[in-house]
């Protein structure tokens, strides 16, 4: 097997942008890149749902439309490459000339105990959380499980997030044994240190609206008020 698909050559493989089939090819012969594959889908899914993501888009559409250069016609596909890597993109204003800059990337996954990307799992079996902090410091994972329950996940104790080194992929402690049962995983990133009571409030809001709208609890949106960026993932536990 050749050496496995960047995040780069992904997200440009999702977004469409890939015009000479490498990655999909690879994405069919590899189960690991399949695997990342799937759980970039569901992240830039669950991304450009958030309120931030939709307010970019339309910038940059509102951009494009009255510009007379030809300068705006890459940025929706590269909004949506950039959302599919596990991660929300977070714009901020810099003027009305300027428009809009890249923040920071934030990202979620969990690794199997050899290192391995994991997105299905066995009762008993161990994982580890890793997280892309992008420019934060401050991380908070809340888990939901398939009744709507919510708990904090990591840090493992506290009444704030966490506080860890910056990094693309930061591991944090200690592993995680799976339980029976699926869960939804939101991680709440943050310049200053996040209210754990408050962020499990909001998500317990959302899964209660969503349930009142016949949609499960696994497939609720990370509230995106929460925190300065948010990344989503999901656990499902095989019996």
């Amino acid at each position: 097997m050749a050496e496995h698909l960047t995040r780069l050559e992904m997200d440009e493989w999702l977004s469409g942008l890939d015009t000479t089939g490498h990655a999909e090819r690879h994405v069919a012969a590899c189960p690991a890149c399949g695997m990342i594959a799937e759980r970039m889908r569901q992240a830039r899914a669950s991304s450009l749902e958030q309120p931030r993501a939709k307010a970019v888009l339309a910038r940059l559409e509102e951009k494009r439309a009255h510009s007379a250069k030809p300068r705006w016609s890459w940025a929706v596909p590269l909004v949506a490459a950039l959302a599919a890597g596990l991660a929300l993109i977070v714009y901020v204003p810099r003027g009305a000339e300027d428009g809009v800059r890249l923040k920071g990337t934030v990202a979620l996954r969990l690794l199997s105990e050899q290192g391995a990307p994991v997105m299905d799992a066995r009762p008993g079996e161990h994982v580890t959380l890793a997280v892309g902090t992008g420019p934060y410091r401050n991380v908070l994972v809340l888990a939901v499980d398939e009744a709507g329950t919510v708990d904090a996940l990591w840090p493992p104790e506290g009444r704030t997030s966490g506080t860890v080194d910056p990094g693309a992929e930061v591991k944090l402690s200690p592993p995680l044994e799976v339980t029976p049962g699926s869960v939804a995983l939101h991680a709440f990133f943050a310049d200053a240190p996040l209210d754990v009571a408050q962020a499990r409030d909001a998500l317990t809001s959302r899964v209660a609206e969503s349930r009142a709208k016949g949609q499960g609890a696994l497939d609720v949106a990370t509230p995106g008020d929460v925190g300065k960026a948010q990344a989503r993932t999901l656990l499902r536990v095989v019996p």
